[in-house]
């Protein structure tokens, strides 16, 4: 046996130590994310926030998307007629809903940082049923309501008022 053939063995043995010794002390190539905060990168958009207090029910966000995944739930109530509600399996996160909603100086639907968006289990069922919301929409309506019944009492005020200051003006040019 050749001498240069018995130290090759332990040549190899010893580079083979040599790369695991410095893959064990190496930096990690993967990170587990989702227990720390992950800083977002500029253009990311995340999860829908849907703010129904601030909706005016114009529409324009629904028209503005592209893929037509946004639609708008009647409220029965006369502003917001309409709050979005956004099916997130054919959502893009394009953000063009956020740039065409005209309420400032906060939009009633926004993206969010949120990374967390998967289902579980992930059956195309369950996806299908994966929409974004509005926040606290019953409460919304409810304001409006009142907002709408104590307009519907001022307007009944102000008519009698009108109609009472008619009967003044009558008598006074009768006498």
């Amino acid at each position: 046996m050749d001498p240069k053939e018995t130290l090759r063995i332990p040549i190899e043995a010893t580079k083979k130590v040599i790369k695991v010794t410095k893959a064990l002390f190496a930096p990690k190539a993967t990170e587990i994310w989702w227990d720390r905060e992950v800083r977002r990168e500029y253009r990311y958009r995340g999860k829908h926030l849907i703010k129904a207090e601030l909706c005016i029910g114009c529409g324009l966000c629904a028209r503005a998307c592209p893929v037509n995944c946004i639609e708008m739930l009647p409220t029965g109530v006369k502003k917001p007629r309409a709050v979005p509600k956004v099916r997130a399996n054919e959502c893009i996160f394009c953000g063009l809903c956020e740039d065409a909603c005209p309420t400032k100086p906060e939009k009633a639907i926004s993206l969010t940082d949120n990374y967390r968006m998967y289902v579980e289990p992930g059956t195309w069922d369950e996806l299908t049923k994966y929409t974004f919301e509005p926040e606290n929409l019953e409460e919304a309506i409810e304001k409006a309501r009142k907002m709408e019944e104590l307009l519907e009492k001022k307007k009944q005020e102000a008519l009698k008022k009108k109609q009472a200051q008619k009967k003044v003006e009558k008598k006074e040019g009768e006498e």
